[in-house]
């Protein structure tokens, strides 16, 4: 009974030294299945993300602040997923991207000054002025100067609108 008892014992160390020793080479099989997954999923993350920062650059170059404002957020987002962010690249896509929306609202300022548009004019001088603070670019004293001109225009268009109604009484 006791050579039964010990012939079990010795089978069950066995039983368990072999699964031990071939358990590790059962394991590699799904973690490396996994890895190509890992891998493939890595690359269309990649692949997103340099998709998208090609977005970027064509929104900055040919459309508006918003529209670039929401690829340059996308690619962010894309690029932190695939680990290629790189902060140093935001920024500068980031200033960019305010660089242009600066010069556009000067433009879009004398336009609606020209067009007597005083509130649109307004619109983009506030809109300048929130841009160029926030690249740290603002200057108060063009503002004021560019603040000083919208209301000498109103002014000059409402003595005009009041000569005009003069006359015809």
């Amino acid at each position: 009974m006791k050579l039964d008892t010990f012939l079990k014992l010795k089978l069950i160390a066995v039983t368990i030294l072999l699964i031990l020793l071939f358990m590790p080479f059962a394991h590699p099989q799904s973690s490396t299945e996994q890895s190509h997954e890992e891998k493939a999923k890595k690359r269309e993350l990649k692949k997103e993300a340099a998709l998208n920062l090609w977005r970027l650059k064509k929104s900055i170059k040919e459309e508006g602040f918003y529209a670039a404002r929401v690829a340059l957020n996308i690619w962010r987002s894309n690029a932190m997923d695939a680990g290629t962010f790189d902060q140093t690249k935001y920024d500068e896509f980031k200033k960019q991207m305010y660089e242009k929306s600066v010069s556009n609202s000067l433009q879009c300022f004398e336009f609606y000054l020209e067009e007597l548009s005083f509130h649109d004019a307004n619109m983009c001088l506030q809109t300048w002025k929130v841009h160029s603070q926030e690249i740290g670019i603002f200057d108060q004293t063009q503002y004021e100067e560019l603040q000083e001109k919208l209301d000498k225009a109103r002014t000059e268009k409402n003595l005009e609108q009041e000569k005009m109604k003069e006359a015809s009484d």
